[in-house]
C-alpha cells in the first residue's frame, strides 16, 4: 500500500512525511520523491504483546511517498514530472496549509486553504482529461480498422461517462463504478480515481481552537466530493515526537487528545481506503496484517503465506474484544469462544486468526 503525499511548496508535507516515517528529507533532494515505510499504530497489538511477550511485535505498515512540492509557476514539463510521482500511489494525501507564519511565505496559488484545494483538484483533473482524451482517440482509431473487443467497447462507454463527469469537475472516484469497471480503467492510472485524503496543517492556536480561515467552505467542499479529512498540526506533532513517552502523554492530555495526529492519520487512511487489520498471536510473534474489508478467510491466509492459502482447511477466529476479556487462547477455547470457520468466512477488523492447513 503506497500513499503519495502531495501539496504546494512550504505546506508542511515533508514535515509530515518525516514524522510519519522517521526519515528526514535532505534539502538537496527536495526535487526528488522519497519513499519510506510508516508504522500503523494499533493499541490492540500493544495489548496483545503484553499478554504474549513475544520475541517480535510487528505493526501493520504503509509506504508513504514524499512528492516534490507542486509549483503552479513551474513549466508544464516540470509539473508533469512531479505529477508522475503519483502514478503508482494507491491514494493521495493532499496536505493543505492553513497555519500562519510570517517567516514562511505562501507559494503561488496557495494563499488560502480553499484556493489550494481547488487548484490541486484542477491540476489532477486537467492531467486526467488529457489521458482520457488520448485513450478515446486511440480506441476510435482502432475501431476504424477492426472490430473492438467487448472490453474495449465497455472501456469506451466508461470513458464517455468519465468525460461527462470531468465537465462538471467530478472525480472518477465519485462516479460509482464497480471494481470490475475500475480494473478496466486501471492501465490509465487516473489520479481522480484514487482515494483523496485532505490533511489540513494548522498552527498551535488554530488546532486548540479548532478553527481556521475558510473552514466551513473547505469542509463542505470535502464532504460534497467524498474526500477524507483530518486536521493536525505539524508543529505540535514535531513537539510531541521530541518528548519522552511520559511527557508526551501529559502534553496530549493538556491538548485534550488521546492520539497524536500521526496516529489519527493512519486511522483515516485505513477507513477511507476500506482497509482493516486482522491479528496473529503467539510467543514468537504478535502481528497485524492489512487486508481490504470483505476479504474471505482463505485469501487472508494467503496474506500470511501463499502456502497457507493454497493448503487452507479451516481457520480459528476470535474477535479481539472477546479475547481480551479472558486473556488467553486456552481459556477462550475452553469457553467455546473461538469459532472454526471455512474459506468463505469474511474476516473482520480485529479478528485474531489462526490458519489450519495441510502440511
Amino acid at each position: 500500500m503506497e500513499i503519495g503525499i502531495f501539496g504546494f511548496p512550504l505546506s508542511g508535507k515533508s514535515t509530515l512525511f518525516s514524522l510519519l516515517t522517521g526519515v528526514e528529507q535532505h534539502p538537496l533532494h527536495h526535487n526528488e520523491a522519497s519513499t519510506s515505510i510508516a508504522k500503523v499504530y494499533d493499541k490492540r497489538i500493544e495489548e496483545l504483546s503484553k499478554i504474549y511477550n513475544p520475541k517480535k511485535t510487528v505493526f501493520a505498515t504503509v509506504a508513504f511517498v514524499d512528492i516534490p512540492g507542486y509549483d503552479l509557476s513551474s513549466s508544464q514539463k516540470e509539473k508533469n514530472r512531479v505529477l508522475q510521482f503519483i502514478q503508482n500511489s494507491d491514494a493521495i494525501l493532499s496536505v493543505i496549509r492553513a497555519f500562519r507564519d510570517p517567516a514562511v511565505p505562501w507559494a503561488p496559488g496557495s494563499e488560502s486553504p480553499i484556493k489550494q484545494l481547488l487548484n490541486i483538484e484542477t491540476e489532477l483533473l486537467l492531467r486526467d482529461m488529457e489521458v482520457v482524451e488520448n485513450r478515446v482517440v486511440r480506441l476510435e482509431e482502432a475501431r476504424k480498422k477492426r472490430k473492438l473487443t467487448k472490453e474495449e467497447e465497455r472501456e469506451l462507454e466508461l470513458l464517455s461517462t468519465v468525460q461527462r463527469g470531468f465537465e462538471e469537475n467530478v472525480f472518477v472516484s465519485r462516479l460509482g463504478f464497480s471494481d470490475d469497471d475500475l480494473r478496466l480503467l486501471g492501465s490509465l492510472s487516473l489520479f481522480t480515481s484514487k482515494p483523496l485524503i485532505v490533511a489540513i496543517n494548522l498552527d498551535e492556536e488554530q488546532f486548540s481552537a479548532g478553527e481556521y480561515l475558510e473552514k466551513d467552505t473547505v469542509l463542505k467542499h470535502i464532504l460534497d466530493n467524498n474526500f477524507a479529512y483530518i486536521e493536525l498540526s505539524g508543529k505540535i506533532e514535531a513537539e510531541l515526537n521530541a518528548l519522552p513517552e511520559e511527557d508526551r502523554t501529559l502534553f496530549m492530555e493538556e491538548l485534550g487528545i488521546s492520539q497524536s495526529g500521526i496516529q489519527r492519520l493512519s486511522g483515516v487512511v485505513y477507513k477511507h481506503m476500506n482497509l482493516i487489520s486482522f491479528l496473529t498471536v503467539g510467543e514468537d510473534e504478535v502481528r497485524a496484517w492489512t487486508i481490504r474489508k470483505g476479504t474471505h478467510a482463505k485469501s487472508a491466509a494467503g496474506k500470511i503465506h501463499s502456502d497457507l492459502e493454497k493448503n487452507f482447511i479451516k481457520a480459528e477466529v476470535i474477535a479481539y474484544d472477546e479475547f481480551v476479556k479472558v486473556g488467553s487462547m486456552q481459556e477462550a477455547k475452553s469457553r467455546g469462544m473461538v469459532k472454526i470457520v471455512g474459506k468463505e468466512e469474511v474476516v473482520r477488523d480485529g479478528d485474531i486468526f489462526h490458519v489450519r492447513a495441510n502440511a
